[in-house]
């Protein structure tokens, strides 16, 4: 017995030391928004619930960036530089790993007749030892404080400036350098920071340089006065390809930007821009600094843009005009201030924390789409993040909710960046890959046009917008520049809803071969049961978005949406009694019926269609009541964070995808329960808290401050990623900013203190 406790306790150790690391802790900065100062030890390593690794990538990183600009900061320093405005892309790809940057950071101090170098950013720098460098991460900002011994110390800030308009933003971001010097001697330095330009599309980073269908060599031009380069890109083809006009849809980039860097030296400092390497930028200062002394250096590095500038110098100044030398919490910290909502009400300081943490994250994320010509909030993660891609639409619709609270000029364009991958008869595309281009699908969505309706009904009701019914879109193609009003759009998604997707053998609305659920046909062809499959979660949400879309109408106060009006009444009332007629007595509803005798979610609580059923305006308080009791026993009370997808998995046991804890789909259900209970809503939105998960899951860093779209719940895996992707080591794949757990919990927020 002796021995099993000697064991136990060196297990315990074992783990606690792996698992339990402090990985760090939020602040308020004095703008009064919020900051997280990162703690742990570097490689990031944890063991999950089965003492097997954890894949969590082993350098965590924050995002910043605006509406031309994405930067993912690393705690190492390394950083990626992105752009979406064509294409999705990376500025510094680091061929050695997906999903990296490549960049360089360094200080050279001449010490008693010696010099000494010091690495700032990597893995195996200075930056990976928690007791000399402190690092923080907050809105518009990363920081870096090194301490470089006898007193010298440099702290370097990373800044990103906010978008003011939508379409708008300044694709570059400020690198601030302070060199202090609190030594007893004066001492000679030299601080470089480098960055390859290595400009790799994401949905080709998975090749080798010789297997993609593009390569982008690069040509650099120093200034003659050593204070800026320009790196221009060159596309061409590594195969037989035949190139459109730059304008026109392309599954390639066959455009890209041109790269600049730019140094600002206080007085009596050497600063230069040099080229490095065949394709490389690099900043170098040479300066001295008596005791008590210290210098402040500026690097700007951005996308250049020559037709609204007239060289990279004049980009720099003007961008470097609103800049605050002296914030140590970001040069742009007063702007971030400005841009975000005012939550300074709001006493719960976990809440007031997290949205306003979601919105920056929100403004962060949006991008212009140079094709569409409209800005839009992606859905992130993996899907842009690693391929590229920019679906499904229906996600782009569900992250517009909560701007429309804040920031509805950015919830509209969001919405009419959707709207324009319409096709004339009320087909809305998938998504995008590429520049605006539409690939060859299997998807036959059936729900779009659904979360269309959703989306419009609550702009409209929030702001009260209704001139955005006679605004004009322009159809897809772009190129072919056919407009639509608003209006004229929203009938014939209802058409295509009533007439093409249609409803099946029980009267629901079909599924096709795919709802919510993308994958739900993945065991059953689609070409089999297409025709006959229909889905509760379709319908259920018909019923609860309906009656929004028709007080909308109604209120818009227009003689021309009578008839309009009248068509979605009828067709919700026949929905509702085949629905109601399914439904019957039970205390949940169905997931989907493939065939009438094929049927799924009849024995087994799925969260899908659940959490629209309670927000059906028809459905009585006492109903809701008994189907929640019901439910939340089955999915919600066995989670510690949150409300899994059903009760039981459908497919594979280990399959935490299947049965795991979904944002876009338990923040509904939230929202749901607020039609009947407030208090019971709030609580929820505890539990799917940042702070819960770090409450719950202290040794994992993804969910404590960002998270992709699904959580494996406690039957598999628990707090950490169901991979679905294929890459040989998971530590290389993009598991956070998926938008749902930032865009879903502001929306919930707003809405809950209506």
């Amino acid at each position: 017995m002796k021995r099993f406790y000697i064991l136990l306790f060196f297990l315990s150790f074992f783990l606690f030391s792996v698992n339990g690391q402090q990985i760090g802790k939020w602040h308020f900065t004095s703008q009064g928004l919020p900051m997280y100062q990162y703690q742990g030890k570097l490689p990031f390593q944890a063991l999950d619930n089965y003492g097997n690794d954890s894949h969590l990538p082993e350098d965590p990183y924050f995002l910043l960036g605006n509406y031309r600009l994405g930067l993912f900061t690393h705690v190492s320093g390394i950083f990626q530089f992105i752009t979406a405005q064509r294409v999705w892309a990376r500025i510094n790809f680091n061929e050695e790993r997906p999903n990296y940057g490549s960049n360089t950071a360094c200080v050279s101090l001449k010490r008693r007749g010696k010099s000494e170098l010091t690495e700032l950013v990597g893995l195996g720098s200075i930056a990976s030892d928690p007791q000399r460098t402190q690092r923080f991460f907050g809105v518009g900002f990363a920081r870096y404080e090194y301490d470089l011994g006898e007193g010298v110390s440099c702290t370097r800030i990373i800044s990103v400036k906010p978008s003011e308009n939508v379409n708008e933003g300044t694709p570059s971001f400020l690198i601030s350098v302070n060199m202090y010097n609190g030594g007893t001697a004066p001492i000679e330095m030299e601080y470089a920071e480098s960055m390859p330009v290595n400009y790799v599309s994401m949905n080709m980073q998975l090749d080798s340089p010789l297997q993609r269908a593009m390569r982008y060599p690069v040509q650099i031009c120093t200034g003659q006065d050593r204070q800026n380069a320009v790196a221009h890109i060159e596309a061409c083809t590594n195969r037989f390809l035949i190139l459109p006009s730059k304008h026109q849809r392309y599954v390639y980039d066959i455009n890209p930007p041109s790269v600049f860097m730019y140094v600002n030296g206080d007085k009596n400092v050497d600063s230069s821009v040099n080229k490095n390497g065949d394709n490389g930028l690099k900043s170098v200062f040479r300066l001295s600094l008596k005791p008590g002394e210290s210098r402040t250096l500026q690097i700007v590095i951005g996308l250049f843009d020559e037709e609204k500038y007239s060289s990279a110098s004049h980009q720099a100044e003007c961008f470097l005009q609103d800049a605050d030398k002296s914030d140590s919490v970001g040069a742009f910290a007063a702007l971030w201030k400005k841009y975000l909502p005012d939550l300074s009400h709001e006493r719960d300081e976990v809440l007031r924390r997290e949205m306003l943490w979601n919105a920056h994250m929100i403004e962060a994320s949006a991008k212009y789409s140079e094709y569409y010509d409209e800005t839009f909030i992606p859905q992130g993660s993996v899907y842009s993040y690693h391929f590229g891609d920019n679906i499904a639409n229906r996600d782009h619709l569900q992250a517009s909710l909560g701007a429309c609270y804040y920031n509805p000029r950015l919830a509209k364009s969001c919405i009419r960046y959707v709207m324009k991958h319409s096709e004339s008869d009320g087909e809305i595309k998938r998504g995008n890959s590429g520049f605006g281009y539409t690939p060859a699908s299997i998807y036959k969505e059936s729900d779009e046009q659904l979360y269309m309706f959703n989306a419009v009904s609550e702009y409209l009701r929030i702001t009260g917008d209704y001139a955005f019914l006679d605004e004009e879109v322009y159809l897809y193609p772009a190129e072919c520049k056919q407009k639509e009003k608003v209006l004229f759009l929203l009938q014939k998604y209802f058409i295509y809803l009533r007439d093409e997707v249609r409803t099946g053998p029980s009267g629901l609305v079909r599924l096709l071969n795919s709802d919510w659920a993308d994958s739900f046909l993945h065991r059953y062809s689609p070409n089999k049961y297409e025709w006959s499959a229909e889905s509760h979660l379709n319908t259920a949400m018909a019923l609860a978005v309906f009656p929004k879309l028709i007080d909308c109408l109604r209120k818009s106060s227009r003689e021309d949406v009578a008839t309009f009006v009248k068509a979605v009444e009828e067709y919700r009332l026949q929905l509702e009694t085949a629905y109601m007629k399914d439904l019957g007595s039970r205390s949940f509803s169905a997931r989907a019926y493939l065939t009438p005798e094929l049927r799924f979610g009849t024995d087994n609580v799925c969260i899908e269609p659940q959490a629209y059923l309670l927000q059906i305006p028809t459905l009585s308080t006492e109903r809701k009541r008994i189907i929640y009791s019901y439910v939340k026993q089955c999915i919600s009370d066995c989670e510690k964070i949150g409300i899994r997808n059903r009760e039981q998995p459908l497919w594979d046991p280990k399959n935490g995808e299947d049965c795991g804890i979904w944002y876009s789909l338990e923040y509904p259900f939230l929202l749901g329960v607020a039609t009947f209970d407030k208090v019971e809503a709030r609580k929820l939105l505890h539990k799917f808290s940042f702070a819960n998960f770090a409450k719950n899951y202290p040794q994992y860093w993804i969910g404590q401050w960002t998270a992709p779209d699904e959580i494996n719940s406690t039957t598999y895996r628990e707090g950490l990623y169901a991979f679905w992707i294929s890459i040989p080591n998971y530590r290389y794949g993009f598991q956070g900013y998926c938008s749902h757990p930032h865009t879903w919990p502001i929306y919930c927020y707003y809405k809950l203190n209506e």
